[in-house]
């Protein structure tokens, strides 16, 4: 009867710690999906900031760029009669072949 008492408290005992160890890795799989989860949220809204600062650097480089080309085709059209005028002189001022 001893004996039994003894394998019935080894298998309760081993039953109990089983279920606390099982408890245990209940409770840490629940902190690390909330970890995990955590990291998602904060990964999607860096995410959503780096494209957000894209954008805006997008935006202001096109603006940059279209601003110089305005002034490159401004400084163009300054230098057009000059350059005009420089190749009639050349044209009048060059003997034509004989």
């Amino acid at each position: 009867m001893e004996a039994v008492k003894i394998i019935f408290m080894g298998i309760g005992s081993f039953l109990s710690v089983l279920a606390f160890s099982f408890t245990v890795f209940q409770y840490w799989r629940k902190k690390q999906e909330e970890k995990f989860s955590e990291l998602k949220n904060e990964t999607r809204n860096s995410i959503t900031r780096m494209g957000e600062r894209v954008t805006s650097l997008e935006q202001s480089v096109v603006r940059n760029f279209e601003n110089r080309l305005s002034v490159i085709e401004g400084e163009l059209r300054g230098i057009k009669p000059i350059l005009q005028s420089i190749q009639n002189w050349f044209i009048t001022n060059t003997p034509g072949k004989q």
